[in-house]
């Protein structure tokens, strides 16, 4: 599932926090005012206010036009700026719900939710900035999230097939090269989505090109494409400033937990944890008080990471009001624990430095360590890797699917063979506690390696043999003479 959250009106969101005076007012934003200076009255208004939209006026409207309208429309200049710090806001709030988002557009945001749990998902219902309105909008492919948060029916919903039907054609302005597309269908006579989706698919790339058919596989879910995912910054640091001065413990720790959500998130992108968490009070008169506490273990989970700092909090006199707050974090590599029944994650990885020395010291240096199987297929060879060490990449599967037990070493045995085209044929084993005709045989399955190598040259024939009492062994012949047991079939 994904979903998508918006900042309507932005840019005239950003420029009211600069003349706060104007709220409340219709009013809307042009790209400078130096354009107003120069007498250009024909500068179109690129967002508008929701109580300018009341009295009839768009955004994309000539100002002269909205100025006709209504005579006492307020004229404000775009903050980049603003708007730039306003998405970041509206990030750091998405991460306290997962790390895996998308910046779709300057005010809208693409959220993954496939790995956040349905307690947390509540909290799109509470988003909310200072002097700022967020919606949200979820369904099940990040474009149609995109299109229900666009589209006041939809917003704060689970897009539906139905609710999608029920869409104006126009929706689908937002997505590129939809002008000359949409006259078009327009002009067909088609009003909703639904209209559109009645359409069958081929004769609407046939007639209208390849753009047409991919908008209806969009709207039928059918598009189900990666995230561009927005990379977290560097930086741990988060910071809170209060609208008002606070003197009590439950409002510092309410957006306590909201920076730790987002904390939270960006050590998870980074697969890291926090070892030790710096909490600063920024106090009236500029005065700070700056706390830090080591956490027991390696921690990544809020609600785990919040008690100390709850208990921190309670036990602190701050002898002044709250203005702002700053939390950052050191990081370290997360520790493993065996949680569950069947992970395979070290109980205490604190303690396994100590145990390799104390193997090696009992073993021998160069004795401890992880078995790697060589590129030559040699039977039982082996080198020793370090552990931990770079390299171990995979875990060595058996050839063969049967269980076969070993024999550490080889046991020698004597064999009656008949010679076959320069190669020996076993008929019976002669000795050994193993011993008896050879009813069934598989191979010889020959194998060399090293050739180039005098000294290190090998070369063997191996043979699945069934005895008279059907116990299935592994009969080896070494050249020149020499045979042996390399194991019994479980």
């Amino acid at each position: 599932m994904f979903a998508a959250l918006h900042l309507p009106d932005l840019p005239v969101v950003a420029a009211l926090r600069v003349s706060p005076s104007e709220r409340g007012r219709p009013c809307g934003v042009v790209a400078s005012l130096g354009q107003l200076d120069e007498g250009k009255v024909q500068v179109p208004l690129i967002a508008v206010s929701a109580e300018a939209r009341s009295v009839g006026i768009s955004s994309g409207w000539p100002l002269s036009r909205a100025l006709v309208r209504c005579p006492d429309f307020r004229v404000l200049a775009r903050e980049p700026d603003r708007e730039r710090h306003l998405l970041a806001e509206l990030i750091e709030l998405a991460e306290s719900l997962t790390p895996d988002l998308e910046i779709s557009s300057p005010d809208t945001l693409l959220l993954d939710l496939s790995r956040t749990s349905s307690r947390r998902l509540e909290a799109l219902h509470d988003f909310m900035l200072m002097e700022a309105v967020v919606v949200h909008a979820r369904a099940m492919t990040p474009d149609l999230a995109h299109l229900a948060v666009r589209h006041e029916p939809t917003r704060g919903t689970m897009l539906t097939s139905a609710a999608l039907a029920g869409l104006p054609l126009g929706v689908l302005g937002t997505l590129a090269g939809s002008e000359a597309l949409l006259s078009m269908l327009g002009l067909w006579g088609l009003r909703t989505l639904g209209d559109y989706l009645k359409i069958p698919r081929q004769d609407l790339t046939e007639r209208l090109g390849p753009m047409a058919g991919h908008w209806h596989d969009l709207l039928h879910g059918k598009v189900l494409r990666l995230l561009r995912l927005h990379r977290p910054p560097e930086s741990l640091k988060q910071s809170y400033d209060f609208e008002d001065p606070v003197q009590d413990l439950e409002s510092v720790v309410f957006i306590l937990k909201r920076l730790l959500h987002g904390l939270s998130s960006r050590l998870a992108a980074r697969h890291v944890a926090a070892s030790n968490l710096e909490i600063s009070l920024r106090l009236e008169r500029g005065k700070r008080l700056t706390k830090t506490v080591r956490l027991p273990e390696p921690l990544v989970a809020p609600e785990a990471m919040l008690h100390p700092l709850q208990t921190l909090l309670e036990s602190l006199q701050a002898g002044a009001p709250i203005v702002g707050l700053d939390l950052d974090a050191e990081t370290t590599l997360p520790s493993s624990a065996q949680r569950e029944w069947f992970g395979r994650q070290l109980p205490q990885p604190e303690r396994w430095a100590g145990t390799l020395a104390q193997l090696e010291a009992l073993l021998g240096p160069g004795k401890v360590g992880i078995p790697v199987p060589p590129a030559n297929h040699q039977p039982d060879a082996f080198t020793l890797r370090a552990p931990g060490s770079a390299g171990v990449s995979s875990v060595h599967h058996p050839s063969c699917p049967v269980p076969l037990h070993r024999f550490r070493p080889p046991l020698p045995v004597s064999v009656a063979f008949e010679s076959r085209q320069d190669q020996p044929l076993p008929l019976a084993i002669l000795n050994g506690e193993y011993r008896g005709e050879i009813t069934r045989a598989r191979g010889p399955f020959p194998q060399s390696g090293q050739w180039w190598e005098p000294t290190t040259r090998w070369q063997r024939l191996e043979w699945d043999i069934q005895l008279m009492n059907h116990q299935l062994l592994r009969l080896v012949f070494v050249p020149p003479e020499h045979w042996q047991l390399d194991g019994r079939y479980a």
